[in-house]
């Protein structure tokens, strides 16, 4: 937990900045142009996840400090690594990289205030949360280095594109080991955990997945595009959710769904893109 709080925050730096070096004006002038799947996506991202987490807290009964962390989950940003699965699975990377910006973006907004309306009117019990400031630490690492990114994109455009599948592979590995170490320090109660919300994170990755796919079966007409708001909606930031978590919390109990979520939902991805139909 102390390694998460003193190195995470410069990790997601990281990762946040490497996102910002795929950002290119042109390809939000593009998504925009034709907003209705860029709205549709960011639906999926801000609203129907929240209130998955929302109805799995209600009808099942679990720890309050599990609660709270699917919460704290499913109100994060999707993570960079998206925008490469996205790639993977031949979707539509523009709206992809937009989504997953945008929602970064304006994290230092919309996560303390999911927080601050979960602890008053769910949680019945008040945050040390200390909103602005707690903002304030948001932005600056994860929305800043995003800007941080696009600027030295727009700078020096030909050089950060010779460097970008390196920077973005990078930034894998560092939330690997955010992950990693957390899941070391935790190895002696980690089955433990697991038989306590392993089969609800579970639940939580089907019904993410099987809400994005009914969504944009309806609603979204071209293939790529629905492949990039699913994979979008499946792949959740689990390096900003354990930072986030272990700034404001002391018991690594809040950060268990979003630990056995991040292992999770690479094996769904994967069984996803291995079963991914030409016309799916």
């Amino acid at each position: 937990m102390e390694f998460v709080k003193l190195v995470g925050p410069f990790g997601v730096f990281f990762i946040m900045f490497a996102l910002g070096l795929n950002l290119n004006i042109k390809r939000f002038l593009r998504v925009f142009s034709k907003p209705k799947n860029f709205i549709i996506g960011l639906l999926c991202q801000t609203v129907v996840l929240p209130l998955i987490g929302l109805l799995v807290i209600y009808y099942f009964p679990m720890d309050k400090e599990f609660q709270i962390g699917i919460f704290l989950l499913l109100i994060m940003p999707s993570a960079a690594m998206s925008n490469y699965a996205t790639r993977i699975a031949d979707g539509n990377v523009p709206l992809s990289i937009c989504l997953t910006s945008i929602c970064a973006l304006f994290s230092f907004l919309t996560v303390p205030l999911y927080l601050n309306f979960f602890s008053e009117f769910l949680y019945n019990q008040s945050f040390d949360l200390q909103l602005f400031t707690f903002s304030l630490k948001t932005f600056l690492f994860i929305t800043l280095p995003v800007f941080i990114g696009i600027y030295i994109r727009e700078k020096f455009g030909s050089f950060v594109k010779k460097y970008t599948f390196t920077l973005d592979r990078l930034a894998f590995i560092i939330f690997l080991i955010i992950v990693f170490i957390a899941i070391y320090t935790e190895k002696d109660n980690l089955i433990s955990y697991f038989d306590d919300v392993g089969m609800t994170m579970s639940l939580i990755l089907a019904m993410v997945f099987l809400s994005s796919f009914i969504i944009t079966q309806i609603f979204v007409d071209d293939i790529k595009s629905k492949r990039a708001i699913r994979i979008e909606a499946l792949l959740q930031n689990g390096a900003m959710g354990f930072v986030v978590g272990a700034l404001i919390f002391s018991e690594v109990q809040y950060l268990v769904p979003i630990t056995i979520y991040a292992l999770l939902q690479y094996c769904f991805l994967l069984f996803y893109l291995g079963n991914m139909k030409i016309k799916s």
